[in-house]
């Protein structure tokens, strides 16, 4: 059971921003002290973090938190350099402190002028500093919302950024403390289908790879990810084809066929039930 979380909770932010590690060495990365709460969510790359005594891998769509004053490392891939969105707050204050200084690299220099306020509770304390959201897309949209509405200018923004993000947290929190529901059979089918969905459509494949009976694969699949495996399916690849017509200048036609579609006809109707309105309309909407 989530333990219910106090009236003071009030998240509020005082940095948020995207960074991209730079190419090559990232030895000014490998110790950091933050005056904030910080999250922080991998949007590309790969890499590896350090904290309390243990390195974690990390990945795009992982989550990564760290607690006010906690010394940790961040150790950008070289080649594949790593690409985050970041959340600096704090947690138990009616607004956020009146600065922009959240970090520093040294120890000698930490000002605990700086330093947010901390509060213990058990729900917030046992938050891992390591998560991985690959199957959690409605979280890892709404924290790039957070990001994008604090840097916008309008009267609102900053507002609707701190809203956000206490639900994030009050999400994050729920998630973290429930049992994992994967089952392995049904995690090495997710992942088949997150990484080429148009490659992946074959419900009888899936079934001889699970070597579950269909109700039972059905049953496990949803319990994990919330919807039935063509659904889920269905997301996927129309997940790819936005993506592939937002980066692409290939026609409707050409990226149908490459999705494995039978026809232009069946993936424009299929696409506009999902996005509301058709491929051709999308490609060049905001």
């Amino acid at each position: 059971m989530v333990m219910q979380l106090p009236a003071e909770l009030r998240p509020s932010i005082r940095v948020a921003h995207s960074y991209d590690f730079p190419k090559g060495s990232n030895e000014t990365e490998s110790t950091r002290y933050g005056y904030c709460y910080a999250f922080h969510l991998i949007k590309s790359g790969k890499g590896k973090i350090a904290v309390s005594d243990r390195t974690y891998p990390v990945r795009k769509g992982d989550l990564i938190y760290f607690p006010p004053s906690l010394r940790h490392s961040f150790f950008s891939d070289p080649e594949q350099p790593l690409s985050s969105y970041n959340v600096y707050c704090e947690l138990w204050l009616p607004a956020p402190m009146d600065t922009q200084l959240h970090l520093v690299w040294e120890a000698s220099e930490f000002n605990p002028l700086y330093l947010t306020r901390i509060q213990a509770h058990p729900a917030i304390d046992r938050l891992p500093f390591h998560f991985p959201l690959q199957h959690h897309e409605p979280m890892l949209i709404s924290f790039e919302h957070i990001v994008n509405h604090r840097q916008r200018l309008h009267p609102l923004s900053s507002e609707i950024a701190d809203s956000l993000l206490k639900a994030f947290l009050l999400e994050f929190i729920q998630l973290s403390q429930a049992p994992l529901l994967a089952d392995y059979r049904i995690k090495q089918i997710i992942d088949l289908i997150n990484q080429g969905a148009n490659a992946s459509r074959d419900y009888e494949k899936w079934l001889s790879i699970s070597g579950l009976r269909k109700t039972q694969f059905h049953d496990l699949f949803k319990k994990a990810t919330g919807l039935s495996p063509k659904a889920y399916w269905t997301r996927a690849i129309m997940k790819q084809a936005a993506a592939a017509l937002r980066e692409s200048n290939r026609s409707i036609t050409e990226l149908a066929d490459d999705l494995g579609y039978s026809s232009v006809h069946h993936f424009t109707k299929q696409f506009t039930a999902f996005y509301g309105v058709p491929p051709s309309v999308f490609r060049y909407s905001r």
